[in-house]
């Protein structure tokens, strides 16, 4: 069975690559993750740990995100390339009617706890719940790995943007995964008991990569939301373990700078960022990584800039030395 998605002209050209894992998708597969044993060498240990760890508002999600079959389209809104933040908030704006329907989809193939009756009527609580829910399995169970994953996605883009600006988007398509393949104008999905079409109409494709997507790309079921293909992400930058550590160099920058900011820095190399999105991935208080990021752009270490009301954070090539040694 096969996932067929139709192209036109636009649609090639509208076509675009993130260049980092969308943290809602990454929620949601990790989520998968959690209730499987698959890939015991990348994600084994991660997945060991974090089953031992998942707090009461955690759990719920396990509910919402069954490992095979349908998950609700809600969970991973479109405006989430934004950013943690701007993700959340479209999740907690959500419809109740849209709720509703999609629940309703999801309780055709799993039985569903009551609460998610309550959820799909628009009370305020459990979307409250389900919000807090999300963010704290992205700060605690995403986040502290984001160095990690960035060392297997960045590569990976750098190699399909390279494709496409040598050969162009349609060399790239079927490169990005063995299930993929392309036929003009028609890029074909090989997916287990799917069988479906999905006409682009000159929307173009968000390509998204994935660590956590670990066995098939991974895309929306309603044909009007903004069209996406999640794809896996090789995974041998990476091996082996998802948590194993080079703690020789880790505890030597942890020396220098201290825990917390070793660890602040280290999130701001997963990617740039505002101050919000950094105490998510460090897990510490706004005004915690304010002071830090302050500190580490004080030092020559991390570049802040500002845009409109909002900071961004980068990592300089001086504060990638501190972390992996390499010369600037």
């Amino acid at each position: 069975m096969v996932f067929r998605i139709h192209f036109d002209c636009a649609d090639l050209a509208r076509t675009t690559i993130a260049r980092q894992p969308d943290p809602l998708w990454e929620v949601l597969l990790g989520v998968h993750i959690l209730q499987v044993d698959d890939e015991p060498e990348t994600f084994g240990t991660w997945r060991e740990r974090t089953r031992a760890r998942l707090t009461a508002l955690e759990q719920e999600l396990l509910a919402l995100a069954p490992p095979v079959g349908y998950s609700p389209d809600f969970l991973t809104p479109d405006a989430a390339a934004r950013g943690l933040d701007a993700g959340l908030t479209a999740v907690a704006a959500t419809p109740a009617k849209r709720l509703t329907t999609e629940l309703r989809q999801l309780s055709d193939s799993v039985r569903l706890p009551g609460w998610t009756r309550r959820l799909a009527a628009g009370e305020p609580g459990p979307m409250k719940r389900l919000v807090q829910g999300l963010r704290s399995f992205h700060r605690t169970k995403i986040a502290p790995q984001l160095p990690m994953i960035a060392g297997a996605v960045e590569p990976a883009v750098a190699k399909h943007t390279e494709t496409v600006a040598g050969n162009g988007l349609e060399k790239l398509l079927p490169e990005l995964h063995p299930t993929l393949s392309w036929s003009a104008p028609v890029l074909t999905v090989d997916l287990p008991h799917i069988e479906r079409d999905l006409y682009l109409d000159g929307r173009g494709l968000r390509l998204v990569p994935s660590f956590f997507c670990w066995k098939y790309p991974m895309m929306l079921l309603d044909p009007d939301l903004p069209p996406v293909l999640v794809y896996p992400v090789r995974h041998e930058a990476a091996r082996p373990g998802l948590v194993v550590r080079r703690p020789d160099r880790e505890g030597a920058v942890a020396d220098l700078l201290g825990k917390t900011r070793a660890r602040v820095l280290r999130s701001i190399s997963a990617g740039a960022c505002s101050t919000s999105e950094l105490a998510a991935r460090a897990g510490i208080s706004l005004a915690s990584a304010s002071e830090h990021a302050r500190v580490l752009h004080d030092t020559g270490l991390v570049t802040t800039h500002r845009t409109g009301s909002s900071v961004q954070h980068t990592l300089n090539p001086v504060g990638a030395h501190v972390l992996t040694g390499t010369r600037c």
